[in-house]
């Protein structure tokens, strides 16, 4: 019966995340870039900056299979709950990034059910392996999403505004999660796998760039 509670809650956080995609809600009330005014863009700028936050979405869609992946094999229920409250505070980023993406005339990546599903899987075997490893994952994922987010910064027209106060305060969040992974306890995973994830970033960085 445990196995099959921990189960019926996986697929439904895993439900209520593809509604979380789905939806066309705004998020309007936290979102960074509701009282900035559009800048001049060209065809060309508003391309760059809707690819970029193509990617940004991708990877808040990763962040989330790494923590329902990891929440799901937890055996400490503190831990379990840490990973469930960090994912529910990042929700707000997926919002964003899709309206801004929308505001810009793109689209989101077709291939975001492989990297949500991929994540998954890295989330449920380093959670299975220890729940201390599990927090360097996530420790390690938002230092690296952390310097992402500061190469976009600099990508990014110098008049888009709305991106770049929505990246800024992603990258405030981001950090924060880390350091609450830090302070409970991570453990600093190989640079092997750091390489590893730096690797497998890439390339969903270089095809949802384009698709």
């Amino acid at each position: 019966m445990r196995s099959f509670s921990k189960l019926d809650n996986f697929l439904g956080r895993t439900n209520e995340l593809l509604n979380t995609i789905s939806s066309e809600r705004d998020s309007d009330i936290n979102y960074p870039a509701s009282n900035i005014s559009e800048g001049e863009l060209n065809e060309k700028e508003r391309k760059l900056s809707s690819s970029l936050m193509r990617i940004n979405h991708s990877g808040e869609i990763a962040a989330q299979g790494l923590y329902i992946g990891h929440a799901f094999v937890s055996r400490n229920e503190d831990q379990k709950n840490l990973m469930l409250g960090i994912a529910e505070e990042e929700k707000d980023h997926l919002f964003w990034c899709k309206k801004r993406i929308k505001e810009l005339g793109g689209k989101t990546s077709m291939f975001d059910p492989a990297w949500y599903c991929g994540s998954v899987l890295i989330g449920i075997m380093s959670g299975a392996y220890n729940d201390k490893v599990g927090l360097g994952f996530v420790e390690e994922t938002e230092k690296q999403v952390s310097r992402h987010l500061d190469g976009h910064l600099e990508k990014i027209p110098a008049n888009d505004h709305k991106t770049r106060e929505i990246l800024l305060q992603m990258k405030v969040d981001e950090n924060k999660h880390g350091e609450l992974a830090s302070s409970k306890g991570s453990v600093e995973i190989p640079n092997l796998v750091k390489k590893l994830m730096g690797k497998v970033s890439k390339i969903m960085i270089n095809i949802s760039y384009r698709f």
